[in-house]
């Protein structure tokens, strides 16, 4: 009777064996770790029918499932890895199981060290068949859209592991638009897409792929730069036209005259900012009422970004490699220009980074002391920020991304 319940226990435990499966024979091959902004990329050989964990610590060592080690189970190539530390090493190691087996042998360990994005740039195939200028990008959390010459609408679903093409799962055209051939210069993101023609009018969309022409539109043309911010839309233009609506059907003029062109306007730090030509550079509350700024400069301005912390500053670039910054966006200071060509845009994400002419890219983690770097060689018009990634898009169909 010992001997049967031996026997029968023995049956159990192999079949037990059988079922869970052999553990994979070899460690996950091709194990490669790229560090991003406060993240990094695992890419490796992916086998199929088994199942990989990742483990992860700070340093140059770590063990597979060893205490107070980081996991991820089932992993599947590409694995962003975030929320960790810019400037701190990390160790990485894999493994695999098979069904419900055992862990097989664990790979080579891996390091990298987490950066801030904005100094290594990537250029993707431009945009469209007839290559127009993309003058304008926004951002909707899941979407990137940008606009430009002759109604040119492109929109993308971010993807920040795609690398063909750079940033997005496919560039795509509206799968419903109207019929607009007149150059669109800006858009914006509200809850919904809203693109500014040059003659004033004035597109909307919930995703970025279908289109229609809001009911009201601006009485002026030459219009350039559009904003959102406090339930409040102002667009600027030139001679220096400012408009505001809160419904995008109602527009009236702002209580401002000025004669210089007006080339963008940005929502910052709970008020707006634009910026034209001859150094033109206003601030107001609420888009209605404006101050005049004193920006040290009579170059042409184009754009503006702020950062919060660790200290409040506003950057606002421009023609000749001008920069102007400010702690409190009434004094205003020029920095000595890193370089000297045009800068069409400025953006804060994780660090500042600005764009122009020739594919120039400047960026600086204080507004002060600037880099220098390249994104191609084609003009580039505008850049925002993503998770962890920039883009940018610019002259004949021109779009690059950092991270």
């Amino acid at each position: 009777m010992h001997l049967r319940v031996l026997a029968i226990a023995s049956l159990i435990a192999l079949a037990g064996c059988h079922l869970q499966g052999d553990p994979p024979g070899e460690a996950p091959s091709g194990v490669a770790v790229e560090p991003g902004d406060g993240r990094v990329t695992v890419t490796w050989n992916q086998e199929p029918g088994l199942t990989y964990w990742i483990f992860y610590q700070p340093g140059s060592s770590v063990v597979a499932a060893a205490p107070g080690v980081s996991i991820i189970f089932g992993a599947v190539s590409p694995h962003v890895v975030s929320n960790l530390a810019n400037g701190t090493q990390y160790a990485f190691v894999m493994n695999a199981t098979k069904d419900d087996s055992s862990a097989g042998p664990s790979s080579a360990v891996v390091v990298a060290t987490p950066r801030l994005a904005g100094a290594s740039w990537v250029s993707g195939t431009a945009l469209g068949s007839t290559l127009q200028n993309l003058n304008g990008i926004a951002f909707s959390g899941t979407r990137l859209v940008a606009v430009g010459d002759s109604g040119t609408v492109f929109a993308g679903a971010y993807n920040y592991t795609s690398i063909d093409p750079p940033g997005v799962t496919a560039w795509t055209t509206p799968t419903s638009f109207p019929a607009v051939t007149t150059n669109l210069t800006a858009v914006t993101h509200s809850g919904q897409f809203v693109a500014l023609s040059t003659d004033g009018s004035i597109l909307t969309s919930p995703d970025g792929l279908t289109w229609t022409s809001a009911t009201g539109s601006i009485l002026s043309t030459g219009m350039n730069g559009i904003a959102f911010g406090a339930g409040v839309y102002v667009a600027v233009g030139d001679g220096g036209s400012i408009f505001t609506s809160t419904d995008l059907v109602t527009w009236t003029p702002a209580a401002f005259s000025t004669a210089n062109n007006l080339f963008n306007v940005s929502f910052l730090n709970g008020g707006f900012v634009a910026t034209g030509a001859g150094g033109t550079l206003l601030t107001s509350t609420n888009g209605s009422s404006w101050t005049v700024q004193d920006s040290k400069t009579t170059n042409a301005l184009r754009g503006a970004a702020f950062r919060s912390t660790p200290t409040a500053v506003y950057v606002v670039v421009g023609d000749a490699g001008t920069i102007v910054t400010s702690t409190d966006g009434t004094t205003w200071n020029p920095i000595a220009p890193p370089l000297s060509p045009n800068l069409s845009g400025v953006i804060f994400g994780s660090r500042f980074v600005a764009v122009g002419q020739g594919g120039a890219v400047a960026y600086s983690d204080d507004g002060t002391s600037w880099s220098l770097t390249s994104a191609g060689s084609a003009d580039l018009a505008r850049v925002i920020f993503t998770p962890a990634m920039y883009v940018a898009v610019g002259a004949a169909g021109a779009n690059a991304i950092a991270k």
